[in-house]
């Protein structure tokens, strides 16, 4: 589910929620979120974080763009972003 939300942005059919800087999250302010539930019911189990790739950044208007899952994880306890800091190496 996660790979076809990031198609998706890919083609600009959807778009997520810019993050910012949070102590509780980090720096992930080049990053978006998504949220998802391969359920359907209910509110949103899980979170998808992403972002356009460094040289995509300027070209988000283009057609097509390059974006990179960083992370995919719960909502519950900040997981996803916590993964996200890990992956970035932040």
């Amino acid at each position: 589910m996660a790979l076809d939300m990031l198609v998706l942005v890919r083609d600009g059919k959807i778009a997520g929620v810019k993050l910012d800087s949070r102590v509780g999250t980090g720096g992930l302010g080049d990053c978006r979120k998504l949220y998802f539930d391969p359920d359907g019911s209910g509110k949103p189990r899980y979170r998808l974080v992403y972002r356009y790739t460094p040289d995509e950044i300027h070209a988000v208007a283009v057609e097509a763009v390059a974006v990179e899952a960083v992370a995919v994880g719960r909502r519950a306890n900040l997981d996803a972003y916590q993964r996200a800091i890990v992956n970035l190496g932040r």
